[in-house]
């Protein structure tokens, strides 16, 4: 393709107008994906639940509808009578006939009654459940629940269900399709006003959420339990429902809760009051006109489900159903947005967000008008719902916005910005990136010119990188060295060092420049110690390997240095030269002498004292100076720092002392003591060997105590 058709092709795809319309596109299709995945549903679910606690105050549950409860209470109640669970069935012809004679529009179990009941010393289980299905004939509007379920081979025949089909056949789901029952005995069935499923169905993130108002049990409609009751306790006009029905939580289940709770003890007492001429606990008219589920909240008996409001306080299965069912007398149906109206919202947000993205480059604006968005439309999707129940879905249409907006911003950086990223990249090329942020930061040049700062230098080298580099091809061997200094780079950058240089198998490091710090020596120890106790590491798994082995020699000082761009007009570098320099480079040398691998000098000392266990190894003259200087061990953190590490210090230290007076042949035992300490310390070797030398020839009377190093 010639090369004007490739630049009228890129100056095009990088119009404003192709940026826009693109990332819009785009942005909605990953917004559509995500909306269908798990957790994008699951969010969307997840929303719901917020929302209904936000509604929560502007609707309440029919005060007609009231809930019967075998909870915990009553269940003690009767087993200190004798009476344990399951009670007889003429308890519940008691209940039924004493809310039925109170004027209840209707009673309703939340109970299957599959199996007939037990004789006991004091009651027939047979007249027992005969009285209870005499109970349910006069009352004439009780209802009964039946559990569906799926035979699988081998399973016992089910129990037989008898019902008044639907009118009107209704197309159901193959998940609400059954063959297998456990319904009430046959006596109970012809004796109630209508029987209705209590099968629940959650959610895939095992909230119940959704009720199905129909099921398929053989071929025949039967609803569930909520809906058979208010197709008969309603007269008019039903409002439009879709199965599944989405249901309105009002609140908090249980007796605190939205419903009037009523514990079925002291129902059954009064009953049982009444008979004996007794005024009742409960009086019968608290239930005129009122529709009575009965239900179970004890947790033994496993009737709890998860809502969205389970959190709160645990919620039982029959206030479900009776949720339910005031969401049908009182109309308070969720109206879920259709398709059409989603897709609309999605494409106005969408294109609003994308425009502002594309005409705008200031990352704060577009993130600003985003957030806006979001937040606007959170609020009104929540005010929406709380007013008019009207359902808006939440992850699809902010999701358009989120992605639009990251593919917008993205594009942009991609291409406006390409010419600023160039310059940078150029630049970046002969100066450290630092400079270059800090360049972009200020006004000043960051001491680019040459400036004199107190800042801290750290020089480490490999020692025993003869033999690694004997063992590797070079290909190797590079390899090896640009994980090693991969290592190093990350350590000492994360305690805002600045790789100054790498010098063949060594590297250089400033701390304090050219980005100041006050503590820049602080900052350089903690990070030569813990580049330190990661080659430990290293080696100990390369030693396990039968890999070759190699160990890290570290010098830190802290001073007065110069740094700033050095070089030539075809190269510049930004470094630090001076004294100070010079020092720290001696250092890492010099630990070859002690045996140790973390020196640093009495400057850099003064402010690592308070957070390392530092050992003062000697007083040294440097080759090439004339002032002494202490140098340090960094043995360790003090937070690490074992009883017996503190006392093979002061041990060390006590030798020392005695070194300085001169007293060699105690300073002998105490550097032989140290040294068993510590394990065979190297650096106590090379005391022993000084004192025996100045014993074999003392030094002359003006020693100050002072070893001048003979070489680098």
């Amino acid at each position: 393709m010639p090369r004007a058709v490739n630049d009228t092709l890129r100056r095009y795809l990088f119009t404003k107008k192709v940026r826009f319309l693109v990332s819009a596109a785009m942005g909605m299709l990953c917004a559509w994906l995500f909306s269908i995945t798990y957790l994008g549903r699951s969010t969307e679910l997840s929303a719901y639940d917020l929302r209904l606690k936000y509604s929560r105050h502007h609707r309440t549950a029919d005060t007609s509808i009231v809930i019967l409860t075998i909870d915990q209470n009553s269940l003690q109640y009767f087993k200190k009578r004798h009476t344990s669970w399951p009670w007889p069935r003429d308890f519940y012809a008691l209940a039924t006939k004493y809310v039925m004679d109170g004027g209840a529009k209707a009673l309703v179990y939340d109970f299957h009654f599959n199996e007939p009941d037990e004789d006991r010393a004091s009651s027939v289980g047979a007249d027992n459940d005969r009285l209870f299905a005499e109970s349910i004939r006069e009352g004439r509007r009780v209802y009964l629940g039946a559990q569906l379920t799926v035979a699988e081979d081998a399973d016992q025949a089910g129990d037989t269900l008898i019902a008044v089909p639907a009118a009107v056949p209704v197309e159901t789901a193959a998940q609400y399709r059954f063959d297998k029952t456990y319904a009430p005995l046959m006596e109970f069935q012809q004796a109630a006003a209508g029987v209705g499923v209590v099968n629940f169905f959650p959610d895939e993130d095992g909230i119940c959420r959704h009720l199905p108002l129909v099921y398929d049990y053989l071929g025949r409609p039967f609803y569930t339990l909520s809906f058979e009751v208010y197709r008969n306790v309603h007269f008019g006009a039903m409002p439009a429902l879709t199965s599944p029905f989405l249901l309105y939580y009002y609140g908090k289940g249980g007796p605190d809760g939205v419903f009037t709770y009523y514990s079925i003890h002291a129902v059954i007492v009064s009953a049982m009051k009444e008979t004996q001429g007794m005024l009742p606990d409960v009086p019968k008219g608290v239930f005129r006109d009122k529709i009575v589920f009965v239900g179970a909240n004890a947790p033994g008996l496993l009737d709890l489900r998860t809502t969205p409001f389970t959190s709160e306080e645990p919620y039982p299965g029959v206030e479900i159903h009776a949720t339910a069912l005031s969401n049908f007398l009182q109309r308070d149906i969720v109206r879920p947005a259709t398709t059409e109206a989603v897709w609309a919202v999605a494409i106005a947000l969408t294109l609003l967000i994308g425009f502002i993205a594309a005409h705008d480059l200031k990352v704060w604006t577009v993130s600003a008008a985003a957030a806006g968005m979001l937040i606007v439309y959170w609020f009104v999707s929540f005010e929406l719902f709380a007013r008019v129940l009207y359902l808006l879905p939440v992850v699809f249409p902010m999701s358009t916005v989120v992605m639009t907006f990251v593919i917008s911003l993205g594009w942009s950086y991609a291409t406006e910005g390409r010419a600023k990223r160039q310059m940078q990249k150029m630049f970046g090329r002969y100066v450290n990136p630092h400079i270059v942020e800090q360049l972009a930061a200020s006004h000043d040049d960051a001491g680019v010119s040459g400036v004199e700062v107190e800042a801290t230098v750290l020089f480490s080298d490999i020692e025993g990188f003869t033999s690694i580099s004997e063992t590797k091809t070079p290909k190797e061997l590079v390899a090896f060295l640009n994980e090693y200094f991969a290592g190093a780079t990350k350590i000492y950058l994360k305690y805002n060092g600045t790789i100054d240089k790498f010098i063949g198998d060594a590297v250089m490091v400033l701390f304090g420049a050219p980005v100041r710090s006050e503590d820049h020596a602080l900052q350089a120890c903690r990070g030569a110690y813990e580049f330190h106790r990661s080659i430990e590491r290293i080696t100990r798994e390369a030693r396990a390997k039968g890999e070759p082995v190699f160990s890290t020699r570290i010098g830190v000082n802290t001073g007065r240095m110069i740094v700033g761009s050095i070089g030539s007009s075809l190269r510049m570098e930004y470094t630090a030269i001076g004294d100070t320099v010079n020092l720290a480079s001696r250092l890492e040398g010099v630990n070859k002498f002690y045996g140790t691998s973390l020196m640093i000098s009495e400057f850099t000392a003064a402010a690592a004292a308070g957070e390392f266990l530092l050992r003062e190894l000697d007083l040294i003259r440097v080759k090439g100076k004339k002032e002494p200087i202490k140098i340090f061990e960094i043995v360790c953190t003090l937070a690490e720092a074992t009883p017996e590490a503190i006392a093979a210090v002061e041990a060390f230290r006590d030798a020392l002392a005695c070194y300085r007076r001169q007293q060699w042949t105690e300073a002998i035992a105490l550097f032989r003591a140290a040294s068993a300490m510590l394990s065979g310390d190297a650096a106590c070797a090379v005391y022993e060997e000084r004192c025996s030398d100045f014993m074999a020839a003392p030094p002359p009377s003006d020693w100050d105590g002072v070893y001048t190093m003979k070489a680098k």
